[in-house]
């Protein structure tokens, strides 16, 4: 898993989590955005909306790995990931983040923020 990146280079250049939400609402109500991208999206955003969160905390956790499997089983049906660890890779059942992050990262370069 070295070759993941850490979360700050992750998301490095995502939008205030605010300014996120906003636009995946309205992307998603005007059905402007891919399954793939909504998924992706919502995910990483659920992670970083949860990087601080007590991982005691059963609902914050649910939702985290809730949006991840999502993702990971879309990829898995479509053979979507972009990243160099498949959804396959043991490594993302015990840190599903981490599959986002390496997925967001990817995508976030060829689709720069303003």
């Amino acid at each position: 898993m070295n070759d993941l990146p850490p979360v700050h280079t992750a998301y490095i250049n995502a939008p205030h989590a605010q300014e996120e939400t906003e636009e995946l609402m309205r992307l998603r109500r005007a059905g402007q955005i891919c399954e793939r991208d909504w998924l992706l999206r919502h995910a990483a955003l659920t992670d970083r909306q949860t990087r601080s969160a007590d991982p005691a905390d059963g609902k914050v956790q649910t939702a985290l790995q809730t949006s991840a499997d999502k993702l990971i089983a879309f990829d898995t049906a479509n053979g979507t990931t972009a990243g160099p660890l498949a959804t396959d890779n043991p490594a993302w059942a015990v840190d599903p983040r981490g599959y986002v992050r390496q997925e967001y990262a990817i995508w976030a370069t060829g689709n720069p923020r303003p």
